[in-house]
């Protein structure tokens, strides 16, 4: 038996090595264009910042200790640049020239490659990326020199570099042409992000695109799409990857509807023998039921390990996706699983909304950090669609819970019975998600209506009898409120049921929709219509030091 890999980072070492595992005395080969394998790209913009100190720490598994200790042969600088199924051999060119190599079992584990906008003067000394470690090493050797950059594309790559330059004492902005940063999350992430990033130096700039690169034999200046002329010595390109499946697709494999690899469960090509996995394949997204194409390095690990058995005689299957992913953008954490409110409208599903401003731990406790939540659940079923959280501490944890509860098709009434580690450093008697899975269940039995900001903010547009409630104190009102909100303080509310109008629809909001619930509960019980505005003014702001 033997089985040939091409391509050697995340997806494909996994699958040499877990073919190795499965199957001792086949031959295993890796080619891989670039000049390094196994390396750690999500750690590349720690590299550059200096958070990762030694380069070495970047390359997870040499090609010696691929050969030593798995018996796995790889070849570097190896580019594959066609197959034959039929005929079963693989060709390409390598430094020593073109070469021939036959397989039993051929896996295709391209990657993907980085989008480089088709612009005057991208080729400019001083342009770079941020995926390779050659890459970065092109980077690091000028890095002492610069002093002002532009980071283009406010993603995850972006992000976390444009932050790793500041670090380094480069004057930094960030250019993104949608409207908000992380455009994967909901827009009501992002203003929190750009005010912190701001706030440790960062120049933000949303909505608009770089045009042109100018310079005398080197990068001296970036044009806008408005028009705007920045100066700068450095532009990194982080737009965005693209899968390398052109190689597949002129050997006859079956692209499916995003452009990924189609594949079956088992990383299964329509070609007898050929399997494929990590950012070229398609995947099945286990919320929506549809095909996505979504480029994480653990999805990347696991299908690789898949296709690996499988090549080898295994019987595994890849279940699909939820497109869980964090970020660190400052002191700020940000993270994400399953779908989004957009996504979910984009798939027309039934769905309620919860926002909960909280805290990473016991509030009582010193190390206790604000936290904010937005879960999405289906509506009548409690099917748990989604969820996104932002705070200093915590969110990792919470989003892993929620993710988690998704692959073993809990809904919201699990959720509030789950049974959580506790103790006051690490969390809350009733933990922020098992809070979320109160509130949801609550109203899924008709015990609590719910109004998202954006709705509420409609209503009050378009209904003339809606009336925004603010049931806090009346210093907390004074400290910053919702624009046209009456105060009218909890403890004050069953006393003063008489100046209230019963003809009138009250959407209730206090500082985080703990008050606001019991109001509506009294109002409720009293004749009154009441909707609770669910995250209440943080949820509203999205204020994480409100």
């Amino acid at each position: 038996m033997k089985i040939v890999v091409i391509g050697g980072v995340a997806a494909g070492a996994s699958a040499a090595a877990k073919a190795r595992r499965t199957d001792e005395h086949a031959e295993v080969v890796i080619f891989e264009q670039g000049e390094y394998v196994s390396f750690a790209n999500c750690g590349l913009p720690y590299y550059v910042g200096g958070t990762i100190e030694d380069r070495e720490d970047l390359i997870l598994v040499s090609p010696e200790l691929f050969r030593d200790r798995y018996c796995i042969d790889v070849r570097l600088r190896h580019t594959v640049t066609s197959f034959d199924a039929k005929a079963k051999v693989v060709r390409g060119t390598s430094p020593e020239g073109d070469f021939e190599e036959s397989y039993d079992k051929l896996i295709l584990a391209m990657g993907g490659e980085p989008i480089k906008p088709p612009m005057p003067g991208s080729d400019l000394p001083g342009v770079y990326n941020v995926f390779t470690v050659p890459d970065v090493d092109k980077i690091m050797a000028v890095l002492n020199g610069v002093k002002k950059a532009i980071v283009v594309g406010g993603g995850f790559i972006g992000v976390e570099t444009a932050e790793e330059l500041l670090k380094q004492g480069v004057d930094t902005t960030l250019v993104e042409l949608a409207p908000q940063l992380l455009n994967n999350f909901d827009a009501e992430f992002s203003p929190p992000i750009e005010r912190h990033l701001q706030s440790l130096g960062l120049n933000v700039v949303l909505g608009k695109s770089l045009t042109e690169v100018k310079g005398n034999g080197k990068v001296e200046q970036a044009v806008l799409s408005d028009g705007t002329v920045l100066d700068t010595d450095m532009v990194i390109l982080a737009v965005g990857v693209r899968p390398r499946v052109a190689l597949a697709k002129e050997a006859g494999v079956a692209l499916g509807e995003t452009g990924g690899i189609l594949t079956d469960a088992g990383m299964r090509t329509n070609l007898p023998d050929v399997f494929a996995a990590g950012d070229i394949v398609e995947s099945l997204h286990l919320v929506s039921r549809k095909k996505v194409k979504i480029p994480l390095a653990g999805s990347a690990n696991k299908q690789g390990r898949i296709a690996g058995a499988n090549a080898a005689g295994g019987h595994m299957a890849f279940r699909g996706v939820l497109g869980t992913a964090i970020i660190k953008a400052g002191e700020l954490t940000c993270g994400r699983t399953g779908l989004s409110e957009k996504e979910a409208k984009a798939n027309s599903l039934s769905y309620e909304v919860v926002w909960l401003p909280s805290d990473s731990n016991a509030t009582y406790y010193p190390t206790a950090e604000p936290l904010i939540l937005k879960l999405l659940f289906e509506t009548p079923t409690g099917r748990i669609l989604g969820a996104q959280a932002l705070g200093r501490q915590g969110v990792d944890k919470r989003i892993d819970v929620i993710s988690t509860a998704i692959m073993g098709n809990l809904t919201v009434f699990d959720l509030e019975h789950l049974d959580l580690a506790y103790a006051p450093p690490y969390g809350s008697a009733k933990d922020p998600v098992i809070m979320l899975g109160m509130v949801a269940s609550n109203v899924l039995r008709g015990e609590e209506t719910l109004i998202t900001p954006a709705a509420a903010q409609q209503a009050l547009k378009d209904d003339p009898n809606a009336v925004l409630l603010d049931v806090r104190e009346q210093e907390e009102y004074d400290e910053g409120h919702v624009d046209g909100a009456v105060l009218f303080p909890l403890d004050e509310m069953r006393s003063r049921l008489g100046e209230l109008d019963k003809s009138k629809r009250y959407l209730v909001t206090c500082r985080v929709g703990k008050r606001a619930w019991l109001a509506c509960c009294i109002l409720r019980q009293n004749g009154f219509h009441a909707e609770n505005l669910t995250g209440g003014f943080l949820g509203c702001t999205m204020d994480l030091d409100g």
